[in-house]
């Protein structure tokens, strides 16, 4: 076990920190695969983290809690000075863009630009007091592209910096829209440091047109199916937790959301397939995690779906995913 270093460029490994304003640090960090490497890191100052995870799979462990991330996830984290935390980096490389704040500056910046009931808003305010952390989403593809930019940005000196910090404020407004939206503020939130096994891509919306409170059950029927991808529950299983009946859960859910619950954990099941694929996990480890028992029906499922074999996907850049036929 190494302790983590803020600047480190070897073989493989490089981590960039670059301060963008007062209290306010941009921390680059791309790792190549090879083999599990894992770091001690002890908190300077009181923060709190946001990590925008383009290529994930790394495992936390902080004095109480743990959780783990995944390709194309966006956790929240706080931890006051102090604080110590192991983290194990995977085999098949890691490539994330972290924002760091002191509460006081990410409190002031989400009084002027964000939501006053956020999960940023209520973890910035206990920042200095304990250990907590929040799976926030997903990274959507123009998100995507501004993580992909940043870490590997052309530009050099005043240029890049400007570049740098114009990209990771976009990332901020990202989550910040994202937690204004209805039924999305606490999507996928872990504060007691249980993992969730969602897909890798943004979970439509539902129809706004849709009575609040049948949309509100709706949400909450998406939310608990993204949960629970590898083993989903029955349907009346789910009626019973959005708080319907079997028959008006299959009408709404569809109303909703286009399409049936079955053939939503089938388009979640092969979005988050994909974004395995693009981490560099191999066919059948994909296979395991998707839910699938056979690696031979998941290539299939995946084929019917994207129109291509997962070999065709496995470890190519994420704008050349293929368009989704479902």
């Amino acid at each position: 076990m190494r302790d983590w270093s803020p600047h480190r460029t070897s073989e493989g490994e490089r981590v960039e920190t670059l301060v963008l304003r007062d209290q306010v640090t941009l921390v680059l960090s791309r790792f190549a695969g090879g083999c599990e490497r894992e770091f001690r890191f002890e908190e300077p100052e009181d923060m709190l983290g946001i990590g925008f995870h383009l290529m994930g799979g790394s495992r936390f462990e902080f004095e109480r809690s743990r959780f783990a991330t995944k390709p194309l996830e966006v956790w929240a984290g706080t931890a006051p000075r102090g604080a110590t935390s192991v983290f194990t980096l995977p085999r098949h490389g890691f490539e994330t863009v972290s924002l760091r704040f002191s509460p006081e500056a990410i409190q002031d910046l989400l009084e002027r630009h964000g939501p006053k009931h956020s999960v940023l808003t209520r973890m910035a305010r206990s920042a200095q007091e304990e250990v907590r952390h929040a799976r926030l989403g997903w990274l959507d593809p123009t998100a995507c592209q501004l993580v992909e930019a940043m870490l590997s940005s052309p530009y050099t000196g005043a240029a890049r910096r400007l570049f740098l910090e114009s990209c990771a404020f976009g990332l901020l407004a990202s989550q910040i829209n994202a937690s204004e939206a209805p039924g999305t503020q606490t999507c996928g939130s872990q504060a007691n440091g249980s993992r969730t096994n969602g897909a890798e891509a943004s979970a439509p919306q539902a129809d706004p047109r849709l009575d609040g409170k049948l949309r509100r059950k709706m949400l909450a029927a998406r939310d608990y199916l993204d949960g629970n991808l590898q083993d989903p529950p029955t349907i009346a299983t789910l009626a019973r937790i959005a708080g319907t009946n079997e028959f008006y859960l299959k009408r709404a859910f569809k109303e909703a959301f286009g399409m049936t619950v079955f053939g939503y954990v089938r388009r979640r099941r092969m979005q988050f397939a994909a974004a395995e694929l693009h981490a560099g996990r191999s066919v059948q480890e994909t296979a395991r995690a998707a839910g699938y028992a056979c690696p031979r029906s998941f290539a299939e499922a995946f084929r019917r779906h994207y129109g291509v074999l997962p070999s065709v996907v496995l470890r190519r850049p994420l704008a050349e995913t293929p368009a989704d036929r479902g």
